[in-house]
């Protein structure tokens, strides 16, 4: 009887630490996101159109998309804390009753940020290594949201690989921010700057000639 009794005290004490460690969990989030005076708005980026076509042998994507970015990043970027995003597209062969056989995928990766000393917003091709200013947070949105001549693969590389289908979608690199924006990032809208995957016609390839019909 009393192994019994200590058993349950012990397990009473376990149950107590945890429900202490989810509400200070709990309270902690509320903090975080619940804070009086903050509006948590939405940021978002959303794919309106992409479309692809073969010139010289290679696939060349063009995407629009529309990005909205809440106060609170801004806020961060002005506070020399760059956003590093993400341009991700598959093409993948659908398959019966299994996931997609995936042909081929490429990254196009952006940083967006702001230069206090004179003061104006830069958007680097951090691939490409080409860099590129505006004196508005707008123009340098504009440039983010063409995507122009993006080559994706080889029209030889699809050649014979019967229906295809492409995939493009925009993400917010959140292990480049610093630690404590990481978890608002995951969670809070106001850090939502992953848009939904959206689908684009891959272009038909000659079976002679690599060329689109």
């Amino acid at each position: 009887m009393g192994s019994f009794m200590l058993c349950w005290k012990k397990t009473d004490r376990a149950v107590d630490r945890c429900r202490a460690a989810v509400s200070a969990l709990s309270f902690f989030l509320l903090l975080l996101f619940a804070l009086p005076g903050t509006e948590a708005s939405a940021s978002s980026a959303t794919i309106v159109r992409a479309h692809a076509e073969i010139r010289e042998g290679v696939v060349y994507l063009d995407v629009d998309l529309k990005l909205v970015l809440d106060k609170e990043m801004i806020d961060a970027m002005r506070n020399a804390i760059p956003l590093n995003l993400s341009m991700i597209t598959v093409i993948e062969s659908p398959r019966d009753w299994w996931f997609p056989d995936e042909v081929a995928s490429d990254q196009r990766r952006y940083q967006l940020e702001y230069h206090a000393l004179s003061k104006t917003w830069l958007v680097t091709d951090t691939l490409e290594h080409e860099a590129r200013s505006f004196s508005t947070l707008d123009g340098a949105l504009r440039s983010l949201q063409r995507i122009r001549a993006w080559p994706v693969t080889t029209a030889k590389h699809l050649k014979g690989r019967g229906p295809l289908v492409g995939r493009v979608r925009m993400v917010l690199d959140v292990n480049k921010l610093p630690l404590p924006l990481r978890l608002p990032a995951l969670f809070d809208s106001r850090w939502s700057l992953n848009s939904d995957w959206f689908s684009w016609a891959v272009p038909t390839v000659g079976a002679d000639t690599g060329d689109g019909l």
